[in-house]
């Protein structure tokens, strides 16, 4: 929320006085208060053999924006993690016409009488969703606006993980949150590629997330900064 009302706990004040989140924007051609919620955040996306995407892009690809080819699936995208959420989504089915709750925890799953795993033969109702916040390397200064002092060119972007998706690449940052990366994901140095997955006789593809080492000092700290 951008703006919340705070009344005065002053005696006989009657004055309610606002609190505000606004952002600083180092651009004089810009006027106004402004919050996070204002900036566009594009994300990185991998296309499946159906979908929106597959009309455009070849299976396997990474894009940014839907637009931005950022890898054909076997060459490897450069990215550092900066942050990574986690929720929680009913699973209903998509062509029910329902919208699906969000629980921010488990706690709140319980509360709205749904579970996050299986019960004897009945499957959880509610399942994991991961949203990582990060800047991905590119070439294209158009869509990849931040450089950092040895030329390197990246972006920011969301990156939802659903499903197989959380499976193999969140539960990868969240292991090394706790492990190799504890004094701040931003230090480490991740590659992202595609590989096949089978299910019955389906093939789809799923994500390839490799901590490939940590970022110098410099580098972490400026990366930090452009999300802070």
């Amino acid at each position: 929320m951008a703006k919340t009302l705070k009344k005065d706990t002053k005696e006989e004040s009657g004055v309610a006085v606002a609190e505000t989140n606004t952002i600083a924007i180092p651009n004089n051609d810009l006027v106004g208060d402004f919050d996070r919620s204002d900036i566009l955040i594009p994300s990185i996306r991998q296309v499946q053999k159906t979908g929106e995407l597959s009309d455009l892009h070849s299976p396997g690809t990474w894009v940014l924006n839907q637009e931005e080819v950022l890898s054909n699936g076997a060459d490897p995208v450069k990215l550092i993690v900066l942050k990574f959420r986690k929720y929680f989504i009913e699973d209903i089915d998509w062509d029910s016409g329902e919208q699906a709750k969000t629980a921010q925890t488990i706690q709140e799953v319980i509360e709205m009488g749904g579970t996050t795993a299986w019960e004897g033969n009945t499957p959880p109702t509610y399942k994991a969703i991961g949203e990582a916040t990060v800047l991905v390397e590119g070439k294209n200064e158009a869509m990849f606006p931040l450089e950092y002092t040895d030329g390197t060119r990246y972006a920011p972007a969301r990156w939802t993980l659903r499903n197989t998706a959380f499976k193999r690449a969140g539960r990868k940052i969240i292991t090394q949150a706790q492990m190799g990366l504890k004094d701040g994901l931003q230090y480490g140095s991740w590659e992202l590629s595609s590989a096949t997955a089978k299910s019955g006789s389906n093939t789809y593809y799923v994500p390839v997330l490799d901590l490939k080492g940590r970022n110098e000092e410099e580098l972490a700290v400026w990366a930090d900064s452009q999300i802070s």
